[in-house]
């Protein structure tokens, strides 16, 4: 006895047998999407006939017209069928010349009339809907810039491998097909063809025949003697150059292989933290004999000049500058006069009249950082104890307390000035200068400054306001100004001009009230950078003064106006108070720039009133220096110099200095 179980397995097999044969005995062939979508090449699904459905459709098939083409966004030649062009069989019960239409289909239930589109899914009387067809969504994807993909026999797309669903049927048109797999075939080339270009030879080179050698096998090393130290030759010989270190090096070697480990952030990632420590200088020890105005001395001095630098960003730093062996212009030295010997001792560690302690940065870089952005500009800024050098030390050389600002690189093309650059400064004491004798060191003074590049030569002007500390009325405007440029490519020329005006005090007792003309020239010759004569002149008018400096503002006129700021090597008068006057001389460069040879006169020609006047009378002198590289950190110096002075003895002195630079 069959049980349930097997009676139920028979009647699905049954059931299965005869859907089989019903399919099989169908007229017309139904497929599936699943089954269109995998549908052979070249085959594609029919729609059933369809009656017309307006009155238009009528009259276009009464008047026999040809079959329309269907419109789209992309193009208006678009085959009839849109994204699924399907061609109708001739309709019945409209006569055999009726003309075939194709109805573009959008979807199961839907077609484009010749008005608008049709729901067929309403059930119309005597309307069938589409079987066999693929439906279709969206847009037509077909037109003049979209082609159907190659129908290829066997073609077939695997499932999934552009997206969920397998692709379209080679063949049939879809919105289904991926976009790259519509796209046109490139079009033929239809452009002119490149002539060939001949070959040209370079004309510093010869063509030289073919010969058998020129492609030999590589030299075998055991038929010559093999150098290994040539291989190390390899670049001709050159090697490192010695270098001189810094005392201290800290976190950031000055000199290093290989690059840096990563910078710190903390101060912004454009103003990256990559901090250094270095402590360098140089030690000055020198032998003079010097006989000033009748006082004949000889020293043995030693000065100790040492920068310790702070850098934390490519732009901000702290730095400090002492002399631990001297104490103002004092230095640590032995004094034989007149047979005795002295030994002076100034050992300071840090003198606020000579040394300095600054901050300088960048104002855009530190705004920059914070923010995370580029610098929204350039403003470099200083605050301290702090140097300035400005008009090549002539109008101002000091060290003071105060503070700095420069707004830099600017141009002007209305004036023709490629480059400018401006200083505002103020300064709040530790001013070093002749124009106050009573409490000096607390003057207070404001000012501004400029450089400006302009068509082959450069002007430089500045002007300061400089305050009485003790209120005698010998405050004062001190004003500079030069320009600089080369001419013809025979002479280069600096003319500067300090002036100073202001003080409301008697004549006779007025320390800045003057002007001071110079001029400096050098001269071109066939070896420029070797052999350069001089000629540089001066006159004085008053008691002109710089702004700040130790020395006078002759200083640079030429050797004979210069100390050596060590020794007490004699100079002449360098005040510029009603003198005028030059130095003539020439100076030698060795052709390695490792030597130097100076040989010079000097001309010092006293006017106006000697009361009151600096220089007793007329002056003159005789000077030479040489100086000489020894290795890489070592000059070797020696100086001389005669001066006949009117009306006062005259003065000499010869030293000899080793310079040691670390």
């Amino acid at each position: 006895m069959k049980t349930p179980r097997r009676w139920c397995a028979l009647a699905v097999a049954i059931a299965l047998t005869l859907s089989v044969m019903a399919v099989g005995l169908e007229s017309v062939q139904a497929q599936s999407a699943f089954d269109d979508l995998f549908a052979p090449p070249g085959q594609a699904p029919t729609l059933e006939p369809l009656p017309p459905h307006s009155p238009l459709e009528i009259a276009h098939l009464a008047a026999g017209d040809a079959p329309r083409s269907g419109a789209s966004s992309f193009g208006n030649s678009l085959s009839p069928g849109g994204a699924s062009a399907v061609q109708a069989p001739r309709l019945d019960g409209f006569g055999a010349g009726a003309a075939a239409i194709e109805w573009p289909t959008l979807g199961a239930g839907q077609m484009i009339g010749p008005v608008g589109v049709d729901d067929l899914g309403g059930g119309a009387p005597g309307c069938a809907a589409p079987t066999g067809a693929q439906a279709v969504f969206g847009p037509p994807m077909t037109g003049k810039l979209l082609a159907p993909p190659p129908v290829i026999p066997g073609f077939m797309r695997s499932l999934g491998r552009y997206g969920p669903v397998p692709a379209a049927t080679p063949g049939v048109q879809s919105s289904h097909s991926m976009i790259w797999d519509s796209m046109p075939p490139p079009a033929p080339p239809t452009g002119a063809v490149a002539p060939p270009i001949p070959q040209v030879h370079d004309p510093c080179s010869d063509e030289a025949p073919f010969t058998s050698i020129d492609f030999a096998p590589d030299p075998q090393l055991d038929s010559y003697c093999w150098d290994g130290q040539t291989e190390l030759g390899v670049y001709g010989g050159k090697h490192l150059n010695r270098t001189q270190y810094p005392w201290i090096e800290g976190f950031t070697p000055l000199y290093a292989n290989g690059p840096w480990p990563p910078s710190f952030t903390f101060m912004g990632p454009t103003n990256l933290v990559r901090p250094k420590l270095y402590l360098y200088g140089d030690f000055r020890t020198a032998v003079a004999n010097n006989n000033n105005a009748g006082n004949s001395q000889g020293i043995w001095a030693n000065r100790l000049n040492l920068d310790l630098d702070f850098p934390i960003t490519a732009t901000e730093r702290f730095h400090m500058f002492f002399g631990p062996l001297d104490q103002g212009q004092n230095f640590t030295s032995v004094v034989v006069d007149e047979s005795q010997m002295e030994v002076e001792d100034n050992f300071d560690g840090w003198d606020q009249n000579t040394d300095t302690m600054y901050f300088e940065g960048d104002l855009g870089y530190l705004i920059g950082g914070a923010q995370g952005t580029d610098p929204p500009f350039d403003l470099p800024f200083t605050a301290g104890l702090i140097p300035m050098v400005l008009q090549n030390g002539i109008w101002l050389e000091d060290a003071f307390l105060g503070a700095a600002a420069t707004i830099p690189a600017k141009n002007s093309p209305g004036l023709d000035i490629s480059n400018f650059d401006t200083t505002f400064f103020a300064g709040f004491k530790e001013l070093t200068t002749d124009a106050f004798s009573v409490d000096s060191d607390d003057a207070q003074f404001v000012g501004v400054t400029t450089f400006i590049e302009r068509r082959g030569g450069y002007f430089e002007i500045g002007g300061a306001y400089v305050d009485d500390p003790a209120n005698l009325g010998l405050d004062y405007f001190n004003l500079g100004a030069s320009y600089t440029r080369r001419y013809a490519n025979l002479l280069s020329n600096s003319v500067r001009v300090i002036a100073n005006t202001g003080q409301d005090v008697p004549q006779d007792q007025r320390t800045a009230d003057g002007v001071l003309l110079l001029m400096e020239n050098s001269f071109l010759t066939p070896l420029p950078y070797n052999v350069i004569p001089y000629a540089n002149f001066f006159a004085g008018f008053d008691r002109p003064q710089p702004l700040g400096r130790l020395q006078g503002p002759l200083k640079n006129t030429g050797i004979n106006f210069e100390s050596d700021l060590l020794t007490g090597y004699p100079f002449l008068d360098d005040s510029g108070n009603d003198t005028y006057g030059g130095a003539f001389g020439v100076d030698l460069l060795g052709g390695q720039f490792d030597r130097q040879f100076i040989v010079e006169t000097a001309v010092l020609q006293a006017f106006g009133d000697p009361v009151g006047r600096i220089a007793p009378g007329d002056q003159y002198a005789l000077g030479a220096r040489y100086q000489v590289r020894l290795g890489n950190s070592w000059i070797l110096r020696a100086d001389a110099m005669h001066g006949w002075l009117e009306n006062t003895n005259d003065i000499d002195g010869a030293r000899i200095e080793l310079r040691h630079k670390f």
